[in-house]
């Protein structure tokens, strides 16, 4: 269903029959407005949206940094441009990271990402290893090894992807990711990103958002939470349906070092 079909239907249900804009109870403004506020509920509790394709969301470029270029007063420029390291004494006197090239260990998300299902290399033959943001977070040796990075850690809260090991070499890494909507519904033509089987599942939440219209002729809280009730059964029916597919899909557990 795309954006006009989703909001007639809701018309539809509501026994809203006027043509005109002016006489109508919900215009067509508020009736996009809620389609697409129930659209990014609807991927956000759920996590329906799955996306291995969309370049600026599911890429990260990981590439070597001139030493050179460190800003002044962080550790990398601390350790590139200090020769002694008086707390190694097997380094050589030198610091680990001494006028050497390597990539960052974090990579900032895109926004709409809410989970990343898998992190592979481009041309080498190796997926990076899920681990909890805990584990990094208590191991500050991360980011003073230099090598392949085998494993990663997500923290939501601040957009950030970790990997365990510095880089000395140039790839990219792709993501499969579980997202929100890159955009909003705008022109009548458009659709949801979602199985199109979950499209109608919008309707009872589009209902609800236009019986909490604070407006004295729309606003009816009986029939609102009579709405709310149902769209969170089909929140429920979607949940299960994608926890399904999942379990069908997931792959041989064996093969995780592998793509």
């Amino acid at each position: 269903m795309n954006l006009k079909q989703l909001r007639e239907e809701a018309w539809d249900v509501a026994r809203e029959t006027a043509i005109n804009d002016q006489d109508r109870m919900w215009s067509v403004r508020e009736m996009n407005r809620y389609v697409n506020r129930i659209y990014k509920y609807i991927a956000k509790e759920t996590r329906c949206i799955k996306d291995a394709v969309t370049t600026s969301v599911c890429t990260i470029n990981v590439a070597p940094v001139d030493y050179t270029t460190y800003l002044p007063g962080t550790l990398d420029y601390l350790w590139a441009n200090t020769l002694n390291d008086p707390n190694d004494p097997n380094s050589g006197g030198k610091y680990w990271l001494f006028q050497r090239n390597v990539a960052p260990f974090t990579y900032t998300l895109h926004p709409s990402i809410l989970d990343i299902v898998e992190v592979k290399w481009t041309d080498r033959q190796w997926k990076l290893v899920k681990v909890s943001v805990n584990k990094w977070q208590s191991n500050p040796w991360w980011e003073q090894v230099v090598g392949m990075p085998t494993e990663f850690a997500t923290d939501y809260s601040t957009g950030l992807l970790t990997i365990n090991f510095r880089a000395d070499f140039t790839d990219m890494l792709r993501l499969i990711v579980k997202r929100l909507p890159l955009v909003d519904l705008i022109d009548d033509s458009d659709s949801p990103e979602f199985r199109l089987n979950y499209h109608e599942l919008m309707i009872n939440g589009i209902l609800w958002q236009m019986y909490s219209k604070q407006d004295s002729q729309a606003f009816d809280g009986i029939k609102a939470e009579t709405y709310r009730q149902m769209f969170m059964k089909d929140i429920d029916e979607i949940k299960q349906q994608e926890a399904y597919l999942d379990e069908r899909l997931r792959p041989n557990n064996s093969m995780n070092g592998f793509r």
